[in-house]
């Protein structure tokens, strides 16, 4: 059977991604990291529509008014900690470095394992037939 990948653009960051049969589960995030933003967001919009529910906002209400009470038992609290004066911030990294993938580089390579035997590209995913039809096919008069 002759090797064949799939070429799909990122649901999330839009990058252009190929894929091997083998690495091919029919994934539509370029990696791991990409998936775990877009879960994250998913779930943070979740959060927004339930808060935004008649339920949800009453029990939004009902547990300020249980932190406001617990809040009144506290006496004493603690100073907020010192900070160096010449303190610099940490160099940013790049979290979307696994992402990058420029059209010009886009060769014929598994972004997943880095197989090169691709003999063609496909755009769509594989279908795989039932088999109820590969039944029916097989019993289907192929002359007149």
């Amino acid at each position: 059977m002759e090797s064949s990948g799939r070429l799909f653009n990122c649901v999330r960051c839009r990058k252009l991604v190929t894929i091997c049969r083998q690495c091919d589960c029919n994934q539509v995030y370029c990696s791991k990291l990409c998936a775990r933003a877009a879960r994250k967001a998913s779930l943070k919009a979740a959060g927004q529509r339930y808060q935004n529910s008649h339920r949800g906002r009453l029990k939004h209400a009902a547990r300020q008014r249980a932190y406001r009470q617990r809040q009144k038992e506290k006496v004493t609290h603690h100073t907020s900690p010192t900070s160096p004066q010449n303190d610099s911030l940490p160099p940013t990294i790049n979290k979307h470095a696994a992402c990058s993938i420029s059209p010009s580089t886009t060769r014929m390579i598994c972004h997943f394992c880095g197989r090169r035997d691709f003999v063609f590209l496909r755009s769509g995913f594989l279908r795989h037939q039932s088999r109820l039809n590969s039944r029916r096919l097989s019993n289907w008069p192929l002359g007149p």
